[in-house]
């Protein structure tokens, strides 16, 4: 007993004697056998308790080892009962024991007794049944591996496959990755709910796996995102032409209960520079071969280069300054007429954002704008600009109390027009600058519309009870303009600038503006021609009846100390500002 309290089994025992006469205690409550040592490898079982029994429904009380345990777990057993009686030292294993189907996963701790000769030719051990808690943690292993949607690999089994592809891949061969961004999935989530969302990506995980080849693998990286892993791969054409594929899976539309939605996804492709290259690595780039498909108008598929990771740095720092512009204090309002062009004379004026960088001079609105709605900086920073354009029309109509008042136009971004606090943030701003909600006008491009024209409606009926109004831009190029003039309170048309820039030179261009101004007209909305540069458009537009027009032909966007001069005269067509 004493020996059995020392390899640290305690509880109560019971008496046994082996066919040496030897006296042995065994614990009762625990699962316990007994072996007898006959030979380097042969071993029989000469005591077991109810315990043991029951925990592996074996009836088979004695006999040889051979026969207790099952034959794929037999090497293990004979190992450990082997070493625990050559080196005199109790032995812990794990392996499958007895004859239940499914066999149990047992851990077990054998423990010598050693005769005074210092012989052992007895063997005492304990078995614990660890079959749950094995299959618990095989389950927690597979969840942290597996994504519970899809049920596909995550991004940790994912860099896993990476490490294992770069590790095996010959001199002449390169692991390939292809990342997949469903294009507007937030779309079907905000429209559909987070149900039908799932349900879209459960079923591209099922056509996307129709396509793989032999050897590939599909992860879910996260969110939108999927990734396949192409081992050993020869050619970087193999690849290409499985990202095609992949891509095309998006060609037929997702029935979704009773809606059948359409999307697309933008596809990036990244090869590995050798054994050394990282998953890390290999990660990255396909995600900036991702954003360079995104940039170039989605649904495509992009072949990542440096020139590309460049372009990444650079929208970092951008993004990166972009995050104190605001406090900072450098962004700055310019202003472009817009003129009336029946009576000749600027009735209004359209807001333009301008960052001056530091170091990068004055930018545009093209080299932070997509990075801004991204981030959601849009909304503190369209809130500033929206003040400051009301703040600054507000003092222009006050210092002009005899002439026809100005209006502002403001550009809002899909961001802003989700924003929750839209509606308030404009009540807000109206009030502190006293300006007229008849003198701001809202553009909005087509395309946010295709995106929320439902949420757009509520919030643009709310707005325009205000007195505020909304304009379309960018009209004419989007993809159901007709049916947002059905559901929207819309005042305005503001024609797009490639159609103005056709006019004279594709017949198409010209039906299509002299349609719109019809259509405008029918509807009693005022119609604005944007981007005129020349005496023919002026001419043409003036000809089809438009009502307003702007454009470098009047004046480029300048700061508000330069157009105020504008302000202050009458502007004719023949004053002119030069750029």
């Amino acid at each position: 007993m004493e020996r059995l309290r020392a390899s640290g089994v305690q509880g109560e025992f019971e008496a046994f004697d082996d066919a040496a006469g030897t006296t042995l205690f065994v614990v009762l409550p625990h699962p316990v056998f007994v072996v007898a040592v006959d030979g380097d490898d042969d071993f029989r079982f000469i005591y077991t308790n109810d315990a043991y029994r029951r925990l592996l429904g074996d009836d088979t009380a004695t006999g040889d080892l051979r026969q207790v345990v099952p034959a794929n777990a037999l090497v293990a057993h004979v190992r450990a009962f082997a070493r625990a009686a050559r080196e005199r030292r109790t032995i812990a294993f794990e392996a499958e024991w007895g004859r239940s189907i499914p066999p149990r996963r047992v851990a077990v701790d054998v423990t010598p007794l050693v005769g005074t000769d210092g012989v052992c030719e007895t063997l005492v051990g304990a078995a614990y049944d660890v079959s749950e808690h094995r299959r618990i943690e095989a389950e927690l292993a597979h969840r942290t591996r597996h994504d519970p949607l899809t049920e596909l690999p995550n991004r940790v089994l994912l860099v896993e496959w990476l490490q294992e592809a770069l590790a095996s891949c010959t001199d002449d061969a390169f692991v390939g990755l292809v990342l997949l961004d469903i294009d507007h999935f937030k779309v079907v989530n905000d429209s559909l709910g987070l149900e039908a969302g799932d349900e879209l990506l459960a079923t591209a995980a099922r056509r996307l796996d129709r396509v793989l080849r032999a050897g590939d693998r599909l992860a879910r990286v996260g969110g939108d995102e999927l990734a396949v892993v192409c081992r050993n791969v020869r050619h970087v054409d193999d690849v290409l032409a499985l990202a095609r594929r992949l891509r095309a899976v998006f060609d037929q539309p997702f029935s979704l209960g009773e809606d059948e939605v359409f999307l697309d996804a933008s596809v990036g492709v990244i090869v590995s520079d050798g054994p050394h290259d990282t998953p890390t690595r290999l990660l990255r780039d396909a995600d900036v071969a991702v954003f360079a498909a995104k940039d170039l108008g989605r649904g495509r598929v992009e072949l990542f280069d440096g020139t590309m990771r460049d372009r990444a740095v650079r929208r970092l720092e951008i993004e990166s300054s972009l995050r104190g512009a605001l406090v900072r204090g450098e962004f700055r309002l310019h202003y472009q007429p817009v003129v009336a062009i029946a009576g000749s004379e600027m009735v209004g004026l359209e807001a333009l954002l301008r960052w001056q960088h530091p170091d990068l001079g004055l930018l545009g609105p093209a080299d932070f704008l997509e990075v801004a709605e991204e981030t959601g900086l849009i909304v503190p920073i369209g809130a500033w600009v929206l003040h400051e354009a009301c703040s600054q029309t507000a003092r222009w109509c006050a210092e002009r109390p005899h002439e026809s008042p100005l209006s502002v136009a403001v550009n809002l971004s899909a961001r802003q027009l989700n924003h929750p606090e839209l509606v308030s943030i404009v009540d807000s701003v109206l009030a502190a600058t006293r300006l007229d909600p008849t003198l701001l006008t809202l553009d909005i491009n087509e395309t946010v519309l295709v995106e929320n024209r439902e949420q757009a409606a509520d919030v643009l009926q709310q707005l325009a009870a205000r007195g505020v109004r909304i304009a379309i831009d960018d009209f004419g190029t989007g993809q159901s303009s007709l049916a947002h003039l059905n559901v929207l309170p819309v005042h305005a048309l503001k024609i797009d600038r490639s159609l103005i820039e056709g006019l004279g030179r594709h017949e198409n261009d010209s039906a299509i503006v002299s349609a719109i101004v019809g259509l405008g007209h029918a509807l009693g909305l005022t119609v604005t021609a944007v981007g005129i540069e020349n005496d023919m458009q002026l001419h043409t537009m003036r000809t089809l009846g438009c009502d307003r027009a702007q454009g470098y032909y009047f004046a480029r966007p300048q700061p508000g100390e330069v157009v105020r001069a504008l302000v202050h005269r009458r502007f004719r067509w023949s004053e002119r500002v030069s750029a």
